[in-house]
Protein backbone atom coordinates (compact mmCIF):
# COMPACT_ATOMS: atom_id res chain seq x y z
CA UNK A 1 0.00 0.00 0.00
CA UNK A 2 1.11 3.51 -0.74
CA UNK A 3 0.97 5.25 2.65
CA UNK A 4 1.53 8.63 1.07
CA UNK A 5 -1.62 8.46 -1.03
CA UNK A 6 -4.05 11.25 -0.27
CA UNK A 7 -7.08 9.46 -1.73
CA UNK A 8 -9.21 6.63 -0.47
CA UNK A 9 -8.18 3.39 -2.09
CA UNK A 10 -11.57 1.85 -2.77
CA UNK A 11 -10.02 -1.44 -3.88
CA UNK A 12 -8.54 -1.88 -0.41
CA UNK A 13 -11.13 -0.21 1.78
CA UNK A 14 -14.23 -0.11 -0.40
CA UNK A 15 -17.22 2.15 -0.42
CA UNK A 16 -20.88 1.87 -1.29
CA UNK A 17 -21.02 1.86 -5.05
CA UNK A 18 -23.37 4.44 -6.50
CA UNK A 19 -25.38 1.66 -8.11
CA UNK A 20 -26.10 0.08 -4.75
CA UNK A 21 -28.32 1.14 -1.86
CA UNK A 22 -26.91 1.55 1.59
CA UNK A 23 -27.42 -1.44 3.86
CA UNK A 24 -29.42 -1.17 7.04
CA UNK A 25 -28.41 -3.09 10.13
CA UNK A 26 -30.82 -6.01 10.67
CA UNK A 27 -32.31 -6.50 14.09
CA UNK A 28 -32.12 -10.28 13.98
CA UNK A 29 -30.38 -12.89 11.87
CA UNK A 30 -32.04 -15.93 10.35
CA UNK A 31 -30.85 -18.30 7.70
CA UNK A 32 -32.85 -17.34 4.64
CA UNK A 33 -31.72 -18.74 1.34
CA UNK A 34 -32.73 -18.50 -2.26
CA UNK A 35 -34.08 -21.75 -3.64
CA UNK A 36 -32.45 -21.40 -7.04
CA UNK A 37 -28.95 -20.81 -8.35
CA UNK A 38 -26.69 -18.61 -6.23
CA UNK A 39 -23.23 -18.17 -7.74
CA UNK A 40 -22.63 -15.29 -5.34
CA UNK A 41 -24.53 -13.03 -2.98
CA UNK A 42 -27.18 -11.27 -5.07
CA UNK A 43 -26.07 -7.79 -6.05
CA UNK A 44 -28.00 -4.96 -4.48
CA UNK A 45 -29.73 -2.77 -6.98
CA UNK A 46 -29.91 1.04 -6.96
CA UNK A 47 -32.32 2.73 -4.60
CA UNK A 48 -35.94 3.23 -5.50
CA UNK A 49 -39.19 3.64 -3.67
CA UNK A 50 -40.36 0.23 -2.43
CA UNK A 51 -43.74 -0.81 -3.84
CA UNK A 52 -46.59 -0.28 -1.45
CA UNK A 53 -48.31 -3.37 -0.05
CA UNK A 54 -51.25 -4.43 -2.18
CA UNK A 55 -53.48 -5.28 0.76
CA UNK A 56 -52.66 -2.40 3.05
CA UNK A 57 -52.83 -3.25 6.68
CA UNK A 58 -50.78 -1.90 9.52
CA UNK A 59 -49.34 -4.04 12.25
CA UNK A 60 -47.63 -6.40 9.79
CA UNK A 61 -45.01 -8.56 11.46
CA UNK A 62 -41.57 -7.74 10.06
CA UNK A 63 -39.28 -10.71 9.64
CA UNK A 64 -35.65 -9.65 9.50
CA UNK A 65 -33.38 -12.13 7.77
CA UNK A 66 -29.77 -12.68 6.91
CA UNK A 67 -29.38 -13.34 3.21
CA UNK A 68 -26.91 -16.20 2.81
CA UNK A 69 -25.12 -16.83 -0.49
CA UNK A 70 -24.62 -20.55 -0.94
CA UNK A 71 -23.66 -22.76 -3.86
CA UNK A 72 -25.12 -26.23 -3.48
CA UNK A 73 -22.83 -28.95 -4.79
CA UNK A 74 -25.36 -31.63 -3.91
CA UNK A 75 -28.54 -31.58 -1.97
CA UNK A 76 -29.22 -28.64 0.29
CA UNK A 77 -31.19 -25.45 0.44
CA UNK A 78 -28.80 -22.81 -0.81
CA UNK A 79 -29.20 -23.04 -4.55
CA UNK A 80 -29.78 -25.23 -7.51
CA UNK A 81 -27.63 -28.26 -8.11
CA UNK A 82 -24.39 -26.83 -9.43
CA UNK A 83 -21.68 -28.58 -11.45
CA UNK A 84 -18.18 -27.17 -11.95
CA UNK A 85 -16.08 -28.23 -14.91
CA UNK A 86 -12.62 -27.25 -16.10
CA UNK A 87 -12.74 -29.07 -19.40
CA UNK A 88 -14.79 -28.60 -22.50
CA UNK A 89 -17.28 -31.20 -23.69
CA UNK A 90 -17.55 -31.84 -27.40
CA UNK A 91 -20.98 -30.82 -28.68
CA UNK A 92 -23.36 -33.64 -29.50
CA UNK A 93 -26.66 -33.78 -31.25
CA UNK A 94 -28.38 -34.12 -27.89
CA UNK A 95 -26.80 -30.86 -26.70
CA UNK A 96 -27.88 -28.89 -29.79
CA UNK A 97 -30.20 -26.02 -28.94
CA UNK A 98 -32.10 -23.43 -30.93
CA UNK A 99 -30.24 -20.12 -31.17
CA UNK A 100 -31.22 -17.23 -28.92
CA UNK A 101 -33.05 -14.16 -30.26
CA UNK A 102 -30.93 -11.23 -31.41
CA UNK A 103 -30.61 -8.10 -29.31
CA UNK A 104 -32.93 -6.31 -31.73
CA UNK A 105 -35.73 -8.79 -31.00
CA UNK A 106 -35.76 -8.60 -27.22
CA UNK A 107 -38.05 -5.66 -26.45
CA UNK A 108 -41.76 -5.17 -27.14
CA UNK A 109 -43.33 -1.73 -27.08
CA UNK A 110 -46.74 -3.06 -26.00
CA UNK A 111 -46.14 -5.51 -23.14
CA UNK A 112 -49.64 -5.02 -21.73
CA UNK A 113 -51.10 -6.33 -24.97
CA UNK A 114 -48.63 -9.20 -24.94
CA UNK A 115 -49.09 -10.55 -21.41
CA UNK A 116 -52.24 -12.22 -20.10
CA UNK A 117 -53.06 -10.65 -16.71
CA UNK A 118 -56.40 -11.06 -14.95
CA UNK A 119 -58.20 -8.23 -13.25
CA UNK A 120 -58.93 -8.35 -9.55
CA UNK A 121 -62.07 -10.26 -8.62
CA UNK A 122 -61.90 -10.42 -4.85
CA UNK A 123 -63.92 -13.17 -3.22
CA UNK A 124 -64.31 -14.65 0.22
CA UNK A 125 -63.01 -17.86 -1.35
CA UNK A 126 -59.75 -16.24 -2.47
CA UNK A 127 -58.12 -15.62 -5.84
CA UNK A 128 -59.46 -18.83 -7.45
CA UNK A 129 -63.08 -18.26 -6.49
CA UNK A 130 -65.51 -20.93 -5.33
CA UNK A 131 -65.43 -23.30 -8.32
CA UNK A 132 -61.85 -24.60 -8.38
CA UNK A 133 -59.82 -27.32 -10.05
CA UNK A 134 -58.18 -30.21 -8.28
CA UNK A 135 -54.39 -30.19 -7.86
CA UNK A 136 -54.06 -32.76 -10.65
CA UNK A 137 -56.18 -30.63 -12.98
CA UNK A 138 -54.07 -27.55 -12.23
CA UNK A 139 -50.88 -29.52 -12.89
CA UNK A 140 -52.22 -30.77 -16.21
CA UNK A 141 -53.30 -27.26 -17.20
CA UNK A 142 -50.08 -25.39 -16.40
CA UNK A 143 -47.19 -27.87 -16.34
CA UNK A 144 -46.12 -26.97 -19.90
CA UNK A 145 -45.68 -23.33 -18.85
CA UNK A 146 -42.89 -24.12 -16.36
CA UNK A 147 -39.37 -24.57 -17.76
CA UNK A 148 -35.92 -25.61 -16.61
CA UNK A 149 -33.22 -22.93 -16.71
CA UNK A 150 -29.50 -23.74 -16.91
CA UNK A 151 -27.18 -20.80 -16.31
CA UNK A 152 -23.46 -21.02 -17.10
CA UNK A 153 -21.02 -18.73 -15.32
CA UNK A 154 -17.31 -18.50 -16.18
CA UNK A 155 -15.11 -19.41 -13.22
CA UNK A 156 -11.42 -19.74 -12.42
CA UNK A 157 -9.64 -22.13 -10.07
CA UNK A 158 -6.96 -21.46 -7.47
CA UNK A 159 -4.41 -22.55 -10.06
CA UNK A 160 -5.65 -20.14 -12.71
CA UNK A 161 -7.62 -22.66 -14.75
CA UNK A 162 -10.81 -21.34 -16.30
CA UNK A 163 -14.01 -23.31 -16.36
CA UNK A 164 -17.77 -23.10 -16.25
CA UNK A 165 -20.13 -23.40 -13.31
CA UNK A 166 -23.56 -24.60 -14.41
CA UNK A 167 -26.58 -24.20 -12.14
CA UNK A 168 -30.21 -25.08 -12.69
CA UNK A 169 -33.32 -23.22 -11.68
CA UNK A 170 -36.86 -22.72 -12.99
CA UNK A 171 -38.87 -20.24 -15.01
CA UNK A 172 -42.41 -19.59 -16.23
CA UNK A 173 -43.42 -18.88 -19.84
CA UNK A 174 -45.51 -15.70 -19.87
CA UNK A 175 -46.15 -15.25 -23.60
CA UNK A 176 -46.69 -17.49 -26.62
CA UNK A 177 -43.72 -15.93 -28.44
CA UNK A 178 -41.12 -16.88 -25.86
CA UNK A 179 -40.89 -14.44 -22.95
CA UNK A 180 -39.98 -16.23 -19.71
CA UNK A 181 -40.14 -14.87 -16.15
CA UNK A 182 -37.63 -16.10 -13.57
CA UNK A 183 -35.62 -14.86 -10.59
CA UNK A 184 -32.68 -12.51 -11.02
CA UNK A 185 -30.48 -14.68 -8.81
CA UNK A 186 -31.09 -17.67 -11.11
CA UNK A 187 -29.42 -15.97 -14.10
CA UNK A 188 -27.27 -13.31 -12.45
CA UNK A 189 -23.77 -13.04 -13.99
CA UNK A 190 -24.53 -15.87 -16.43
CA UNK A 191 -22.58 -15.96 -19.69
CA UNK A 192 -25.03 -18.35 -21.29
CA UNK A 193 -28.56 -19.44 -20.44
CA UNK A 194 -30.37 -22.51 -21.77
CA UNK A 195 -34.10 -23.14 -21.39
CA UNK A 196 -35.62 -26.62 -21.56
CA UNK A 197 -39.35 -26.88 -22.15
CA UNK A 198 -41.51 -29.52 -20.52
CA UNK A 199 -41.44 -31.51 -23.79
CA UNK A 200 -37.63 -31.63 -23.73
CA UNK A 201 -36.93 -29.00 -26.40
CA UNK A 202 -33.88 -26.86 -25.61
CA UNK A 203 -33.37 -23.20 -26.49
CA UNK A 204 -30.62 -20.68 -25.95
CA UNK A 205 -32.09 -17.67 -24.16
CA UNK A 206 -31.25 -13.99 -24.25
CA UNK A 207 -31.59 -11.80 -21.18
CA UNK A 208 -34.22 -9.14 -21.85
CA UNK A 209 -33.61 -7.43 -18.51
CA UNK A 210 -33.21 -8.05 -14.79
CA UNK A 211 -33.80 -6.24 -11.53
CA UNK A 212 -31.89 -7.17 -8.38
CA UNK A 213 -34.20 -5.23 -6.07
CA UNK A 214 -37.26 -7.29 -6.96
CA UNK A 215 -35.16 -10.41 -7.71
CA UNK A 216 -36.83 -10.77 -11.11
CA UNK A 217 -35.53 -11.28 -14.63
CA UNK A 218 -37.10 -11.79 -18.06
CA UNK A 219 -35.58 -14.05 -20.72
CA UNK A 220 -36.60 -14.61 -24.33
CA UNK A 221 -36.24 -17.63 -26.57
CA UNK A 222 -37.03 -18.26 -30.25
CA UNK A 223 -39.68 -20.99 -30.12
CA UNK A 224 -40.40 -23.07 -33.20
CA UNK A 225 -44.13 -22.78 -32.47
CA UNK A 226 -46.46 -20.89 -30.16
CA UNK A 227 -45.82 -21.84 -26.54
CA UNK A 228 -48.23 -22.65 -23.75
CA UNK A 229 -48.02 -19.73 -21.34
CA UNK A 230 -49.29 -18.88 -17.88
CA UNK A 231 -52.21 -16.58 -17.30
CA UNK A 232 -51.25 -14.22 -14.50
CA UNK A 233 -53.78 -13.94 -11.70
CA UNK A 234 -54.17 -11.38 -8.93
CA UNK A 235 -52.14 -12.00 -5.82
CA UNK A 236 -54.04 -9.22 -4.07
CA UNK A 237 -57.08 -11.53 -4.08
CA UNK A 238 -55.30 -14.29 -2.15
CA UNK A 239 -56.56 -15.17 1.31
CA UNK A 240 -54.72 -16.91 4.13
CA UNK A 241 -55.37 -20.63 3.96
CA UNK A 242 -56.04 -20.66 0.21
CA UNK A 243 -54.59 -23.74 -1.49
CA UNK A 244 -51.80 -23.25 -4.02
CA UNK A 245 -49.66 -25.42 -6.29
CA UNK A 246 -45.91 -24.99 -6.84
CA UNK A 247 -44.23 -26.35 -9.97
CA UNK A 248 -40.48 -26.23 -10.54
CA UNK A 249 -37.19 -28.07 -10.84
CA UNK A 250 -36.09 -29.05 -7.31
CA UNK A 251 -32.49 -30.24 -6.92
CA UNK A 252 -31.88 -29.14 -10.51
CA UNK A 253 -32.84 -32.57 -11.85
CA UNK A 254 -36.50 -33.19 -10.98
CA UNK A 255 -38.10 -30.97 -13.58
CA UNK A 256 -41.88 -30.59 -13.53
CA UNK A 257 -42.19 -31.49 -9.85
CA UNK A 258 -45.58 -30.56 -8.39
CA UNK A 259 -46.14 -29.78 -4.70
CA UNK A 260 -49.10 -28.18 -3.00
CA UNK A 261 -49.83 -26.27 0.18
CA UNK A 262 -51.62 -23.19 1.40
CA UNK A 263 -50.95 -19.48 1.59
CA UNK A 264 -49.58 -18.94 5.09
CA UNK A 265 -49.26 -15.14 4.81
CA UNK A 266 -50.04 -12.72 2.00
CA UNK A 267 -47.62 -9.93 3.00
CA UNK A 268 -44.55 -11.18 4.78
CA UNK A 269 -42.03 -8.34 4.89
CA UNK A 270 -38.45 -9.59 4.60
CA UNK A 271 -35.51 -7.31 5.40
CA UNK A 272 -32.30 -8.80 4.03
CA UNK A 273 -28.86 -8.10 5.41
CA UNK A 274 -28.04 -5.79 2.48
CA UNK A 275 -30.92 -3.48 3.41
CA UNK A 276 -33.35 -4.67 0.73
CA UNK A 277 -36.93 -5.17 1.86
CA UNK A 278 -39.10 -7.64 -0.02
CA UNK A 279 -42.81 -8.19 0.59
CA UNK A 280 -43.43 -11.85 -0.22
CA UNK A 281 -46.12 -14.49 -0.15
CA UNK A 282 -45.47 -17.19 2.43
CA UNK A 283 -46.48 -20.78 1.71
CA UNK A 284 -45.96 -24.20 3.23
CA UNK A 285 -45.70 -25.88 -0.20
CA UNK A 286 -42.49 -27.92 -0.40
CA UNK A 287 -39.73 -25.81 -1.96
CA UNK A 288 -36.17 -26.99 -2.54
CA UNK A 289 -33.00 -26.05 -4.41
CA UNK A 290 -33.82 -25.39 -8.04
CA UNK A 291 -37.40 -24.21 -7.44
CA UNK A 292 -36.44 -20.53 -7.72
CA UNK A 293 -38.13 -18.88 -10.68
CA UNK A 294 -40.83 -21.54 -10.79
CA UNK A 295 -44.53 -20.84 -10.56
CA UNK A 296 -46.91 -20.68 -7.64
CA UNK A 297 -50.44 -21.22 -9.02
CA UNK A 298 -53.89 -20.96 -7.50
CA UNK A 299 -56.54 -23.66 -7.98
CA UNK A 300 -57.85 -21.79 -11.02
CA UNK A 301 -54.52 -22.49 -12.71
CA UNK A 302 -53.43 -18.86 -12.66
CA UNK A 303 -49.93 -17.73 -11.78
CA UNK A 304 -50.04 -15.84 -8.49
CA UNK A 305 -46.36 -15.89 -7.48
CA UNK A 306 -42.77 -16.60 -8.50
CA UNK A 307 -41.00 -18.89 -6.02
CA UNK A 308 -37.74 -17.35 -4.81
CA UNK A 309 -36.74 -18.49 -1.31
CA UNK A 310 -37.23 -20.68 1.71
CA UNK A 311 -36.33 -20.48 5.36
CA UNK A 312 -33.68 -23.09 6.10
CA UNK A 313 -32.79 -24.14 9.61
CA UNK A 314 -32.54 -27.39 11.48
CA UNK A 315 -35.97 -28.54 12.54
CA UNK A 316 -37.79 -25.94 10.43
CA UNK A 317 -40.09 -27.01 7.58
CA UNK A 318 -42.86 -25.45 5.56
CA UNK A 319 -41.53 -21.88 5.35
CA UNK A 320 -41.21 -20.91 1.70
CA UNK A 321 -41.68 -17.61 -0.09
CA UNK A 322 -42.76 -16.29 -3.47
CA UNK A 323 -42.82 -12.90 -5.17
CA UNK A 324 -46.46 -11.74 -5.54
CA UNK A 325 -47.45 -11.65 -9.20
CA UNK A 326 -49.06 -8.21 -8.86
CA UNK A 327 -45.73 -6.57 -8.01
CA UNK A 328 -43.87 -8.83 -10.46
CA UNK A 329 -46.19 -7.71 -13.27
CA UNK A 330 -45.11 -4.08 -12.99
CA UNK A 331 -41.47 -5.17 -13.24
CA UNK A 332 -42.26 -7.41 -16.24
CA UNK A 333 -43.81 -4.50 -18.12
CA UNK A 334 -40.73 -2.32 -17.72
CA UNK A 335 -38.24 -5.08 -18.48
CA UNK A 336 -40.04 -6.14 -21.66
CA UNK A 337 -40.61 -2.60 -22.95
CA UNK A 338 -37.38 -0.90 -21.86
CA UNK A 339 -34.95 -3.61 -20.75
CA UNK A 340 -34.73 -2.17 -17.23
CA UNK A 341 -36.99 -0.99 -14.42
CA UNK A 342 -37.67 2.70 -14.77
CA UNK A 343 -37.70 5.19 -11.94
CA UNK A 344 -34.80 3.76 -9.96
CA UNK A 345 -32.87 6.60 -8.35
CA UNK A 346 -29.15 6.93 -9.07
CA UNK A 347 -27.42 9.57 -6.94
CA UNK A 348 -23.99 8.94 -8.46
CA UNK A 349 -22.26 8.95 -5.07
CA UNK A 350 -19.77 6.37 -3.92
CA UNK A 351 -19.30 6.90 -0.20
CA UNK A 352 -17.51 5.39 2.75
CA UNK A 353 -18.65 5.10 6.36
CA UNK A 354 -15.96 6.08 8.86
CA UNK A 355 -16.96 5.13 12.39
CA UNK A 356 -15.50 4.41 15.78
CA UNK A 357 -14.33 0.96 14.71
CA UNK A 358 -12.26 2.08 11.73
CA UNK A 359 -11.39 5.74 12.31
CA UNK A 360 -7.93 4.93 13.68
CA UNK A 361 -7.10 3.17 10.45
CA UNK A 362 -8.23 6.07 8.28
CA UNK A 363 -6.59 8.60 10.57
CA UNK A 364 -3.28 6.77 10.14
CA UNK A 365 -3.50 6.53 6.36
CA UNK A 366 -5.40 9.70 5.44
CA UNK A 367 -5.48 11.98 8.46
CA UNK A 368 -9.24 11.61 8.94
CA UNK A 369 -10.27 12.56 12.49
CA UNK A 370 -14.07 12.94 12.29
CA UNK A 371 -16.63 10.17 12.12
CA UNK A 372 -19.09 10.45 9.24
CA UNK A 373 -19.92 9.68 5.60
CA UNK A 374 -17.10 10.50 3.18
CA UNK A 375 -17.18 10.86 -0.59
CA UNK A 376 -15.06 8.42 -2.58
CA UNK A 377 -16.43 9.53 -5.94
CA UNK A 378 -19.24 11.75 -7.21
CA UNK A 379 -20.51 11.21 -10.75
CA UNK A 380 -23.25 13.84 -11.04
CA UNK A 381 -22.03 16.60 -8.71
CA UNK A 382 -18.58 17.87 -9.62
CA UNK A 383 -18.46 20.10 -6.52
CA UNK A 384 -18.06 17.04 -4.31
CA UNK A 385 -14.52 15.67 -4.20
CA UNK A 386 -12.73 12.67 -2.77
CA UNK A 387 -12.54 12.82 1.06
CA UNK A 388 -15.31 15.43 1.42
CA UNK A 389 -17.52 14.64 4.42
CA UNK A 390 -21.29 14.87 3.88
CA UNK A 391 -22.69 16.88 6.78
CA UNK A 392 -26.37 17.07 5.83
CA UNK A 393 -28.81 16.44 2.99
CA UNK A 394 -31.89 18.63 2.63
CA UNK A 395 -31.30 19.96 6.13
CA UNK A 396 -31.07 16.54 7.79
CA UNK A 397 -27.76 15.67 9.47
CA UNK A 398 -26.05 12.60 7.98
CA UNK A 399 -23.64 10.51 10.03
CA UNK A 400 -24.04 7.07 8.42
CA UNK A 401 -24.76 5.76 4.94
CA UNK A 402 -27.84 4.02 6.36
CA UNK A 403 -29.29 7.44 7.26
CA UNK A 404 -28.49 8.55 3.74
CA UNK A 405 -30.37 5.54 2.38
CA UNK A 406 -33.50 6.35 4.34
CA UNK A 407 -33.49 9.95 3.21
CA UNK A 408 -32.89 9.29 -0.49
CA UNK A 409 -35.36 6.38 -0.58
CA UNK A 410 -38.13 8.96 -0.14
CA UNK A 411 -36.96 10.86 -3.25
CA UNK A 412 -37.63 10.28 -6.93
CA UNK A 413 -35.77 10.77 -10.19
CA UNK A 414 -35.37 14.48 -10.93
CA UNK A 415 -35.45 15.63 -7.30
CA UNK A 416 -32.71 18.03 -6.23
CA UNK A 417 -30.71 17.34 -3.08
CA UNK A 418 -29.19 20.23 -1.15
CA UNK A 419 -25.96 18.91 0.33
CA UNK A 420 -23.80 20.53 2.99
CA UNK A 421 -20.30 19.06 2.95
CA UNK A 422 -17.05 19.70 4.79
CA UNK A 423 -13.60 19.92 3.19
CA UNK A 424 -10.50 20.61 5.27
CA UNK A 425 -12.70 21.88 8.10
CA UNK A 426 -14.63 24.33 5.93
CA UNK A 427 -18.31 23.72 5.15
CA UNK A 428 -19.88 24.48 1.77
CA UNK A 429 -23.28 23.91 0.14
CA UNK A 430 -23.98 22.33 -3.24
CA UNK A 431 -26.85 20.62 -5.07
CA UNK A 432 -27.23 17.26 -6.76
CA UNK A 433 -30.01 16.27 -9.16
CA UNK A 434 -31.02 12.62 -8.83
CA UNK A 435 -30.75 10.70 -12.11
CA UNK A 436 -32.48 7.57 -13.36
CA UNK A 437 -30.40 4.44 -13.09
CA UNK A 438 -29.91 2.63 -16.41
CA UNK A 439 -27.86 -0.59 -16.31
CA UNK A 440 -24.63 -0.39 -18.26
CA UNK A 441 -25.59 -3.01 -20.83
CA UNK A 442 -28.97 -1.37 -21.45
CA UNK A 443 -27.36 2.06 -21.75
CA UNK A 444 -25.04 0.72 -24.44
CA UNK A 445 -28.03 -0.79 -26.26
CA UNK A 446 -29.99 2.48 -26.07
CA UNK A 447 -27.03 4.46 -27.35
Amino acid sequence: MNHSSNQFNENNFGGNNHSEPYASNPNHSYEYVFSGMEPSQPARGPMRNAPKNQNGGGGMRVLTVLLCAVIAFGSGFGGALCALSFRETAPTEENTVTNAPSQNDLLNENPQGLLDKSQSNASEYGSAGEDVFSVSQVAEKVQDTVVVIEASVMTSSFFGETGTSVSRGSGVVISADGYILTCNHVVENANEVTVTLNNGEKYQASLVGSDATSDLAVLRINPTKALAYAEQGCSSDLVIGERVVAIGNPLGTLEGTVTDGIISATERSILTSDGTTMTLLQTNAAINSGNSGGGLFNLDGKLIGIVNAKYAAEGVEGLAFAIPIDSAYQVELDLIEFGYVRGIVDHGLEVLDINSSNINRYHYYYGIDTIGVYVVESVYCQDLKNKDRIVSINGTAITTSAEMEVLISACKVGDTLTIVASRDGEEFTTTLVLQEYVPEGVADRLN
